[in-house]
Parts: C-alpha cells; sequence; structure tokens
C-alpha cells in the first residue's frame, strides 16, 4: 500500500510537471493550438460587448472601431519586428484580398500592432504598404492597445531574450468584425489564404 502510495504521488508530480512546461511552452508559442482555443472562446464570449477601440493610424490620425463605416474587418494583432508568423500571415490576408475581387471593398483589413514603443504610425505604415497599401496599419500608446489588446482578448507579452532582443509573444487570430463592431468570427493563424475567402465570403 505504502508503494502504491508513492507512486501515484510519483505520478500526479510528473504530471504536475508535465502542465507546468505544456502552460510555458503555451506562452512562448503564438500558434499553441490549447493556447488558441482558449483565447478564440473568450473573444466570441465577449463578441455581443462590441469591439471598440481608439487607436491611431499610420498618418498618427486618430481612429475607432467606427472609421470604416459599412465595411466588415480583417483585425489582426502582430508587431513589425515579428519574425515569422506577422508577415506570413499578413501575406495570407494580401492574397485573400486579391481573390475576393470586387468583394475586397466591402473589407477593411486592420494590422493592430503589439508593440507600440518600437511601432510608431510611420513604422506601421511603411510595414503594412510594403504588403498590400489596402491594408491599415495601427498603434497608440501603451494604454490605448493594451486597451484593444483586452477587447479582442489578445495574449501579448514583451520579452527580452538573453542576448537583449526584444520579442512579443502573441496569439495569431485573424477576427472578422461585422459593419456594426460585432465579433462574428475568430480564424486562426493556420489558416490558408482560401480559408480565409470562404470565411469572408459567408458573411457577406
Amino acid at each position: 500500500m505504502k508503494r502504491t502510495s508513492i507512486n501515484i504521488r510519483l505520478l500526479l508530480a510528473a504530471l504536475f510537471f508535465a502542465c507546468a512546461i505544456g502552460i510555458a511552452t503555451a506562452q512562448a508559442h503564438s500558434l499553441d493550438e490549447g493556447d488558441n482555443r482558449v483565447a478564440q472562446r473568450a473573444a466570441i464570449a465577449s463578441a455581443d460587448k462590441g469591439l471598440n477601440f481608439s487607436l491611431l493610424d499610420g498618418d498618427g490620425k486618430p481612429v475607432t472601431e467606427k472609421s470604416w463605416p459599412g465595411k466588415y474587418q480583417l483585425v489582426f494583432f502582430g508587431f513589425t519586428h515579428c519574425p515569422d508568423i506577422c508577415p506570413v500571415t499578413l501575406d495570407k490576408l494580401s492574397v485573400a484580398l486579391g481573390k475576393l475581387g470586387a468583394d475586397a471593398e466591402k473589407v477593411q483589413t486592420l494590422f493592430v500592432t503589439t508593440d507600440p514603443e518600437r511601432d510608431t504610425p510611420d513604422v506601421v505604415k511603411t510595414y503594412v504598404s510594403n504588403v498590400n497599401k489596402s491594408i491599415v496599419g495601427l498603434t497608440g500608446s501603451e494604454a490605448q492597445v493594451k486597451a484593444a489588446e483586452d477587447t479582442f482578448k489578445v495574449y501579448a507579452v514583451k520579452r527580452t531574450g538573453a542576448d537583449g532582443e526584444v520579442t512579443v509573444d502573441h496569439s495569431a487570430f485573424i477576427y472578422v468584425v461585422s459593419p456594426d463592431g460585432k465579433l462574428l468570427d475568430v480564424i486562426r493563424g493556420e489558416a490558408t489564404a482560401d480559408d480565409i475567402v470562404s470565411k469572408v465570403k459567408s458573411y457577406l
């Protein structure tokens, strides 16, 4: 009986350690499936509240969720120093807009920085313009960006590596927002351009 009790305690300890490692890994990788599912459910739960934000566009002009009346919005959070997920996702969004054809006029794609300290208005404007000139880059004060992240239930944590390089771990969803500011859907970062097109067309 004593040995069985010890074995159970060891098993529980091993499971706890494994969960701790899993949580740490999820925080370090913005495309982790479990982390994404939790954030997705939280975002959908907030849909009825309306997705309000107050930020600055690439010209330093104040904008809100109402700045593109009558248009659906595709909202993606990232940062310009992002090495992989952000440029890949923006490229897929650009391809999707091209495949939407005339329907692309009904959609405004927004890139919201999670790194406002480095991503000033001119920086985000240049960054998104190099991908697709119809995409609007948004930034703001730390407080404004944090408020937008909270509204969309975005996971974003700035980290400094051993080499001094600053990065931001963040969730990688594309939020589909209705013209009246309500969340319609959340597209996972792993989605293809065709997946994005199919999802968007289902709401137009």
